[in-house]
C-alpha cells in the first residue's frame, strides 16, 4: 500500500512522522521514550514525533498514519510514515527522528558510503536477533503467534455474529 500520494498540505496527522515500533523490545522502548522525552523538550510549539506501537491491540497496518506497515514488516525493521505518507524503513527512521529532536548530527555519519554498509550490515544483524535477546522468541515464532490470535480472533467475531443472527432468527 503506498499513501505517499497526499500532499504536504494534507498530512495524515499532526507530527512530522509516525514511527512504529515494538514496545515489547527493551531496546526499542528505550529508544522510543529517550526521543519522546527530547521531542517533549525541545519541541514545545508541537510535537514532530508521534510514536505508534505495532503491538497495541488497536494497531491497524490499514490505518494511512501507519502506511500499511504490517504487523510482520514491522516486527523485522523499524518504520515511520512521514506526514505525507511517506514510509521510510531501517536506519533511516532514526537519522529522520533525531533530526527531528536537534540531534540529527548524530546520524550524519551514517550517510558515508563505508559507513552506511558498517550500520546498514550492523542493523539488519540487530533486527534478525533483537528479539531472540528482548523477547525471548524468534520474530518468525512472533509473527506466526500474532497471525494465529489474530485468525483466532477473526473466528470468534464470525461465531458470535453468527450466534446473534441465529438468535434473531429464533425471534
Amino acid at each position: 500500500m503506498n499513501f505517499s500520494s497526499r500532499s504536504d498540505q494534507n498530512n495524515l496527522f499532526s507530527e512530522e512522522i509516525n514511527i512504529i515500533y515494538d514496545s515489547k523490545c527493551n531496546v526499542c522502548k528505550l529508544e522510543m521514550d529517550f526521543l519522546a522525552r527530547r521531542d517533549e523538550k525541545i519541541n514545545i510549539n508541537g510535537r514532530k514525533l508521534q510514536l505508534t506501537d505495532i503491538e497495541a491491540e488497536d494497531y491497524d497496518p490499514n490505518d494511512p498514519k501507519n502506511g500499511g506497515v504490517t504487523y510482520a514488516d514491522g516486527m523485522k525493521a523499524i518504520h515511520a510514515v512521514k506526514g505525507n505518507g511517506e514510509v521510510v524503513k531501517g536506519v533511516p527512521v532514526f537519522s529522520l527522528a533525531y533530526e527531528k529532536v536537534k540531534l540529527g548530527w548524530i546520524f550524519k555519519i551514517t550517510t558515508w558510503p563505508i559507513v552506511k554498509e558498517i550500520v546498514d550490515v550492523g542493523y539488519k544483524l540487530f533486527c534478525r536477533y533483537r528479539t531472540n535477546i528482548t523477547r525471548g522468541a524468534s520474530v518468525e515464532s512472533l509473527i506466526k503467534d500474532y497471525e494465529s490470535r489474530k485468525a483466532l480472533e477473526k473466528e470468534m467475531t464470525k461465531a458470535a455474529d453468527c450466534n446473534e443472527c441465529q438468535q434473531k432468527d429464533r425471534n
